[in-house]
């Protein structure tokens, strides 16, 4: 394990080193061009190098003016030559009158060169510039610096540098040791060991079907498995977040209760979802360390179990409906044998009464229709009347979706509660390719101007008894609220003309189209 860590330190010292080189060779080099391009742009701009073209023997002029900036700037050569390419200046007087060894094709048609070639001096750096006089090129001026001399400058560099590199890889290797035996003190493994205990980890939090989420003793998301994820709709980068930003308010609360419970189990609503959240607190020899999260999806369990709910009603409704039938029958059966025609007949039409399900008729829509007839059931067996009123009608390019139904079935329910024993509920739904707008009302207590501003709160509920668990009532509405919302569609409470609240749900087929919905609807 030492020698394993041993050369992890040595492998990094010796990328940093290249690295270093690499930048210091840049760096040198750089700095040689500009100073060799400084002193070919100062050449190019005298005004005596310019008009001395014009002499019969202008090296006679230029070749010392070369000379002296060459040993004063301290680069290794200075050359001036003419337009036919015929050196002016030059570090050896021998090579004055002979033709350059480098290409200054471009410098002679007004353009600057910056480069490494191979001159009669060996490899060097150097800058090419035209010389102009009058708007014409003249000649041209190129200087230039031993390539050799910067790799020696890079040299001193390094040499300056290797004890600290050495010192570094001595300090990292004494660190690596120490932090190898605080891994082993802490986890009870070596350090190349940690990764298969975090496998491990990682394998069993993925595997479990629940949702799980680890916050840590500062509110801050430690974990989160895959499920909890999409259970939750969070970010990716939620890890390392606080709660309040990545979770919603409820969550925030249920997770922040101080409750002395170690072990707490409630219903919340993660978006659309309802969650079975158990809250369990994190702790070690007595040390608390934050708390843990598990969830479990209850929304099909929901459904299912509504389902089974309204079969079961329905089953009782029709076998109190059958009993009362039978004995409706024994007593018209009994007018008739008296003779007692017409009290049959009274007795018959006050029985059948006005026909319930004439306002379902309206709805071509068989999953709207099926609805309000369970509906116009369950209300029947808790003595209140369902009304559907004959402004009711959907169109044939009308769909009932899960949240049509999710909502309207939601708000009957709570107005078929509201109205209680004796009262009177009715609904008005329009549905069409503009939207839906439905219309619940009836005669219950109403919703007063506090209640407004809470009713869609998540867990609030008139009807929660003291015994009720939090979230365990007031969820529908909250439901309700949030896929109007993400429908694009409005939630609006006001009073209705039987005495009770009315409710107006209502949301376009895919945009909103223009004047949907009513002015007067939107909140």
């Amino acid at each position: 394990m030492l020698l394993l860590q041993l050369g992890i330190v040595l492998g990094t010292l010796v990328l940093v080193a290249a690295c270093v080189m690499a930048v210091e060779m840049r760096r040198v080099q750089d700095a040689a061009f500009d100073e060799v391009a400084t002193v070919a742009r100062e050449l190019v701009v005298l005004t005596e190098i310019q008009h001395a073209f014009e002499t019969q023997h202008p090296e006679t002029i230029i070749a010392p003016m070369a000379k002296m900036a060459q040993q004063v700037s301290g680069v290794d050569y200075v050359t001036v030559a003419d337009m036919d390419g015929i050196r002016l200046a030059h570090p050896n007087p021998a090579m004055i009158g002979k033709q350059v060894s480098s290409n200054h094709e471009l410098v002679r048609d007004g353009q600057s060169f910056r480069g490494i070639e191979d001159g009669t001096l060996g490899m060097t750096l150097r800058v090419k510039e035209p010389i102009w006089d009058q708007g014409t090129v003249v000649g041209t001026v190129s200087v230039g610096i031993l390539q050799s001399k910067t790799r020696m400058k890079l040299a001193d560099i390094v040499g300056a540098f290797a004890p600290w590199i050495l010192l570094a890889g001595a300090l990292g290797t004494v660190g690596a040791a120490f932090a190898s035996r605080k891994v082993r003190k802490i986890y009870g493994v070596d350090p190349d060991q940690v990764h298969g205990m975090l496998q491990a980890r990682e394998a069993v939090l993925y595997a479990v079907g629940d949702g799980v989420i680890g916050v840590d003793e500062h509110g801050r998301l430690s974990l989160a498995n895959r499920e909890a994820i999409r259970l939750l709709g969070l970010p990716e980068d939620a890890e390392g977040r606080m709660i309040e930003e990545v979770l919603e308010p409820s969550m925030v609360q249920f997770l922040r209760n101080t409750s002395n419970d170690r072990d707490v189990t409630e219903n919340v609503l993660s978006g659309e979802r309802v969650l079975i959240a158990t809250r369990r607190e994190a702790t070690v020899s007595g040390q608390r360390f934050g708390s843990t999260l598990t969830l479990k999806d209850r929304t099909e369990l929901e459904n299912t179990l509504r389902e089974l709910r309204g079969q079961r009603g329905l089953t009782d409704t029709l076998r109190a409906q059958a009993h009362e039938f039978t004995n409706r029958l024994h007593l018209i059966s009994g007018l008739l044998s008296i003779g007692e025609v017409d009290e049959a007949e009274a007795h018959i039409q006050r029985f059948v009464g006005p026909h319930q399900s004439d306002g379902v008729q309206l709805l071509e829509d068989p999953t709207l229709g099926a609805l309000l007839s369970a509906k116009l059931a369950v209300a029947h067996e808790a003595g209140v009347e369902l009304r559907v009123l004959e402004g009711s009608h959907t169109g044939r390019d009308w769909v009932s979706d899960e949240d049509t139904v999710t909502v309207i079935s939601n708000l009957i329910s709570n107005a078929i509660e509201a109205a209680g024993d004796g009262g009177t509920v009715q609904v008005q739904i329009n549905a069409n390719g503009r939207g839906l707008r439905a219309v619940v009302e009836d005669t219950g207590p109403g919703i007063d101007d506090t209640a407004q501003s809470k009713v869609l709160e998540l867990g609030f509920s008139s009807k929660r008894g003291a015994l009720d668990p939090l979230h365990e009532r007031g969820i529908g509405l909250t439901l309700v609220d949030r896929i109007v919302r993400r429908r694009a569609g409005v939630l609006h409470f006001k009073a209705s003309s039987l005495g009770g609240a009315m409710v107006i749900a209502a949301w376009p087929l895919r945009t909103r189209p223009a004047g949907w919905p009513l002015p007067e609807e939107r909140r």
